[in-house]
């Protein structure tokens, strides 16, 4: 029986030491819920295919209408339920119903098949995969965490765009397949399910299981009357954002703190120009990088960026050659502040 390849990343293997318990409670996977699990058990149910946890498979079909899927203390802590059930139906979908009756579909990577076959079916899993889940924002949850995840993440926006990739003619045919019944009504319902299930207390998606927003870019105390801990990315036009605590889950917004020689943002493309004053010292201390226009003085240009942003190139970083001297206009502008947000959303930096 084919058993579905792994590897353990530094951090799950961290984890493997410690009890099985806490293990699951703290799993990297947000697909790691009871009730997501009850989704995809249902979804492959409603298809024919009833689900079993086993300790003697990672992720297989038995050709007898079983998935056997891992128990909790034998799978990896970023795989989940819900994401093996997905990549087995898609398997079948695959392999098509000519090897529904067949262990694994038909697929053997024990050496009796040519393994560029069995990696062709393996990638169109993939494609297929990607196509299913990206209407619902599950395309990279979905992903799989075995050695094929960097094949995964190389899949166009547009997964069966014939790139000449072999997998993709197979990937159309399962596509087909997935849009007939009854295959489209439990997938379309499982991903709708699942994707609600997920959603944040914001109403983002849920992000990685390890964070909360204490640890968040823009987590930030203010808004209107006493002030508060609250969210920037869930700012209204007011620029106010909703009410968090710390201990809130992170959602896929989630940012480390900005380090500013990473960025750049603000004196990059997000901004056209630095306005200043007549009587700040920039102008006199600086007069090689003062333009006047019309009425007012600026930061003279270079291309779209400020001419005093001095950019390193390997690895990149970015400082201000006159840091010492800029404008007030610079120096008020705060790091991880709602300007900052917005400089780093216009430069595709942060989520929108």
């Amino acid at each position: 029986m084919r058993r579905e390849s792994r590897r353990r990343s530094g951090r799950a293997g961290d984890c493997w030491q410690g009890n099985i318990s806490v293990m699951r409670k703290f799993s990297l996977s947000p697909l790691a819920r009871p009730n997501i699990e009850r989704i995809w058990i249902a979804a492959a149910e409603e298809i024919g295919l009833r689900v079993e946890r086993t300790g003697d498979a990672y992720a297989a079909s038995d050709g007898a209408g079983r998935l056997l899927i891992a128990t909790n203390d034998h799978l990896d802590v970023d795989d989940a339920v819900a994401q093996l059930i997905f990549h087995e139906l898609c398997h079948a979908l695959c392999e098509g119903p000519e090897n529904a009756a067949r262990p694994d579909w038909g697929l053997d990577n024990t050496g009796a098949q040519r393994a560029d076959i069995t990696l062709a079916h393996e990638h169109a899993c993939l494609r297929l995969q990607a196509h299913l889940a990206a209407p619902y924002g599950l395309r990279e949850l979905m992903a799989p965490t075995t050695e094929y995840r960097a094949y995964h993440d190389r899949i166009p926006a547009d997964p069966l765009a014939d790139d000449g990739d072999p997998a993709v003619p197979i990937a159309r045919a399962a596509a087909a397949r997935a849009a007939e019944r009854p295959w489209r009504e439990a997938i379309m319902r499982a991903m709708s399910l699942t994707a609600g299930a997920l959603e944040h207390p914001l109403g983002f998606l849920a992000g990685p299981s390890d964070r909360s927003c204490a640890s968040c870019a823009w987590r930030y105390l203010g808004g209107r009357g006493k002030p508060v801990l609250r969210c920037r990315q869930s700012a209204d036009r007011d620029g106010v954002g909703r009410r968090i605590e710390d201990d809130t889950p992170s959602c896929d917004r989630w940012e480390a703190p900005v380090d500013c020689h990473d960025c750049g943002a603000c004196c990059r493309e997000a901004y056209h120009s630095v306005t200043v004053s007549v009587r700040d010292p920039v102008v006199w201390k600086q007069p090689d990088l003062i333009e006047r226009n019309g009425h007012r003085f600026e930061i003279r240009r270079d291309g779209e960026r400020c001419a005093a942003l001095a950019v390193e190139a390997s690895p990149r970083r970015f400082s201000c050659s006159i840091y010492a001297d800029r404008p007030q206009a610079c120096r008020d502008f705060e790091a991880n502040g709602r300007h900052c947000l917005d400089a780093r959303r216009r430069v595709g930096l942060s989520a929108r």
